[in-house]
This record gives C-alpha cells, structure tokens and sequence, in this order.
C-alpha cells in the first residue's frame, strides 16, 4: 500500500525532528561540559584565593608573634639590665661610704700628702686621656680605653650599639675598634668575638632597628640564616647621605661597619605573587647552568645550601632575586661562601662584594646557559600555544554546531515548501465516455 503525501511529509517531519532533538541533546550536553568545567575553573579560582588569604593570614599572624616576642625579649633584657646597674650604684654606694668612714679617721694626718696626690692623679689622667685620643683617632687598632661602648657615633649621626641593646655593655668583652677613612667617606669597624649566640643577637638588633628606629634593608636578607651580611640604613643628620650600618656575622661573631656614603635609601618593594617559589626555583636553575669557575666557588652551585632572600631587590633596574649559598664549616657551623641575584628574566648574574659594598656582573660564558634559557622560552611559548589551540578548537566547535543547527533549519524549510506545493496542485480531469 503506497505512503500518501501527507505521510510520506509526516514521516520526513518526525525524521527531522528526531535529528534536531539529538542536536539538540548534543547541544546541552556541550553545553553542560562547558558549564561544569566554567564551575570547576571558578572553583579552582576560589581555593587559590582561600588559600592566599589564609597564608596571609598566617603570615601576618607570624610577624605579630615575633614582634611580641622580640618586645617581651627587649622588656626581659632592658629591666635585667636596670637591675643589674641598680645593684652596681648600690654597691658602689657602699663602697663609698665605707672608703668615707675610712678616710674620715686619718683625714687630719694625710690632709697634706692627699692634695698632692689628687693633682698627680689628675696630670695622669689628663696625659692618659690624650694618648688614647690619639691612638683611637689614628686608626690603630688597640682596644678604646672608655668603660664601654653605649653607642656608635659618626660625626652628628648617633645610634644605639649592640651591646647596650642588649644589656650587656659593661659586662661583655670589649670590641676591637678600627676607624678607616676613604676619600671623604669614613667608617668605623667594631669587632665582636668568642660569642656564644652571635646570630639571634643580630636577628634582634636589627629587627629591633628596622622596625623603631628608621632603618631601612638596603637589600633583601634573611635572619634566620645562621650566618650571613645584613646592610641597613637612615637618612644621615648631613644633608644628602645615608647613615649606614652593614653586620657580617656568624653564630660564633660579628663586626659592625657603621659609615656615611652618597648612596640612597631603597624604594619599598611591591607585594609579591603565587608564581615567586616557582620563579626562584628557576633563578636557582639558571645560577647552577654556570661553571663554578665563573661564579668564584670552589664547587657546583647544587652541591651548596641555597637559601632564598625575602622578596625581590632592585640591581641597575632590574628586579632580582637573592639567592645565599652557605657550606659546612670545620666547627660545624653554616659559612656563608657567596651572594647571587638573577634578574626576574633571568638574563644575567650578579654576584654581591662585601668588601666593595658592590654588584658586579658575571658573564654568561657557557651554552649550558643559552640552552636553559631557550628550554624555558620554548616552555612558556608551548603553553602559550596550547592555550591558543584550545580557545580556537572550542570556537571551532560552536561554529559548527550553529552551523549544523542552519542547515537543519534550511532542510525543514525546504521539505514544508515541498510538501505545501504538493497539495496546491489541481487534479487531472476525468473524462466519462458514454
């Protein structure tokens, strides 16, 4: 039995419409993919951030904690300290009075020979004084002939010395004092030695300056390092220069260089990102593509302890990180055998002089080097490239599904038009022979 028309357009039309439900499945299912990982991307996003907050959160949790630390420290040292001095002004109380009631029994049989005496004490006094001003000022190094040092001073700048800090600068050996002048800048060295826990008292010292005092790092550093070179500084009482004050130290000594120069004071640095532990990592890499001849060591650079600086540091407009390389000593100490800085676009390296207070920069002499730089150019363009390809293939594929969904429309249109042309159609005349 043959279809009708109408049918035969019934049956094109439910086809039709079961190809369009499935494109239309095809559709929200794509749809629904796109939505879940948009979700997933979102929720991702929302953890990082989560996580941010709450590192920051702890971060500043630490600092607080320290800062607390340091100021119940300071307060255990400062009023240990009051004690000890009160102990000391009432000792010597008593040992005046007891010289007192002493001298006051012979006062009338030595009163001659004691004005005599007074004058002789004072002449030596006086000449004393005089050789030790001039042995301090001609920069020799013989230990100073004052009780102890309450402050380091230059010229009108002036600042609390270690040892008073702490509480211990009538009690702790003397430092060996050297005063050297370059051209018109001058420093002063003290040398503090046969200490037993150098490293914490400078951690506290210079906490103790950047945080009440003014001072500024001149560069990133880290305290928690068993050893290390700490440069800080102020605005000088003389017009256009800096006040500063650079620590060596280990955990057994430290020497304290207190100097004026012309340099200026750093600008604060911007808030680090999430990629910084990533980058270092790839700072470290291209420092150890360098032979260790170049850098000035005795072994490769990975078979030191690296221990990153805080931050970043700005070295002639380049933003880099620090990177302290520290080996076992003979007393079984941590000894600090060279400062590095790679540029954030790790062009180059600079190695930092102590001596010199400067950065100077090491070739890149080797193709070990070029070739880690190009890996990780050739590694970011790749990630790049898959990120393009992505985008483009997810376009692709609406393209085609709307396209898919106009061609569906157009056939729909076209078997209706057909079918309504159909039954327009005037039927055959019949003729009826009779």
């Amino acid at each position: 039995m043959k279809k009708t028309v109408e049918q035969k357009a019934e049956l094109a039309k439910l086809k039709i419409d079961k190809k369009l439900q499935k494109q239309k499945q095809k559709f929200e299912k794509t749809a629904a993919k796109k939505e879940a990982a948009a979700a997933k991307k979102e929720e991702r996003f929302e953890l990082a951030e989560q996580k941010k907050a709450a590192k920051k959160e702890l971060t500043e949790q630490k600092k607080a904690a320290k800062k607390e630390i340091a100021d119940m420290k300071k307060q255990a040292k400062q009023q240990a300290a009051k004690e000890k001095a009160a102990a000391k002004r009432e000792a010597e109380k008593q040992k005046q009075a007891a010289k007192q009631n002493k001298s006051s029994k012979n006062q009338k049989a030595v009163g001659g020979s004691k004005k005599k005496l007074l004058i002789g004490i004072s002449a030596l006094v006086f000449v004393g004084g005089g050789v030790s001003g001039f042995l301090f000022f001609k920069g020799d190094t013989q230990q100073p002939k004052d009780p102890y040092v309450e402050a380091y001073v230059l010229d009108d700048d002036t600042v609390e010395s270690i040892s008073h800090f702490l509480g211990e600068s009538e009690t702790r050996a003397l430092p060996e004092i050297t005063e050297v002048e370059n051209g018109e800048n001058k420093e002063i060295i003290y040398d503090y030695t046969e200490l037993t826990d150098a490293s914490e008292e400078v951690k506290d010292y210079v906490n103790y300056l950047t945080e009440e005092k003014g001072f500024v790092p001149m560069f990133d550093y880290n305290l928690n390092n068993p050893g290390g070179y700490v440069s800080i500084a102020t605005a000088s009482q003389e017009e256009g220069k800096i006040f500063k004050m650079d620590i060596d130290y280990t955990n057994k000594d430290y020497k304290v260089i207190v100097t004026k120069t012309d340099q200026q004071l750093p600008q604060p640095e911007p808030e680090q990102t999430q990629e910084v532990e990533s980058s270092r990592e790839s700072a470290l890499n291209y420092l150890e593509a360098f032979p260790m001849e170049d850098l000035g060591l005795a072994k490769p650079v990975g078979e030191y302890m690296a221990i990153y600086d805080e931050g970043r540091s700005l070295i002639n407009n380049s933003q880099c990180y620090g990177i302290n390389l520290y080996e076992l000593g003979p007393a079984g100490t941590n000894v600090a055998v060279g400062k590095f800085f790679v540029p954030t676009d790790m062009s180059r390296v600079y190695k930092y002089s102590p001596l010199e207070d400067s950065y100077f920069e090491i070739e890149d002499k080797t193709a070990e080097a070029e070739a880690a730089k190009a890996a990780a150019e050739q590694k970011a363009q790749q990630e790049k490239q898959q990120t393009s390809e992505t985008t483009e293939n997810i376009q692709e594929n609406t393209t085609n599904m709307q396209q898919t969904d106009l061609d569906t429309t157009k056939q729909t249109d076209t078997t209706q038009e057909k079918t309504n042309v159909k039954e327009k159609k005037p039927a055959k005349e019949v003729k009826t022979v009779t």
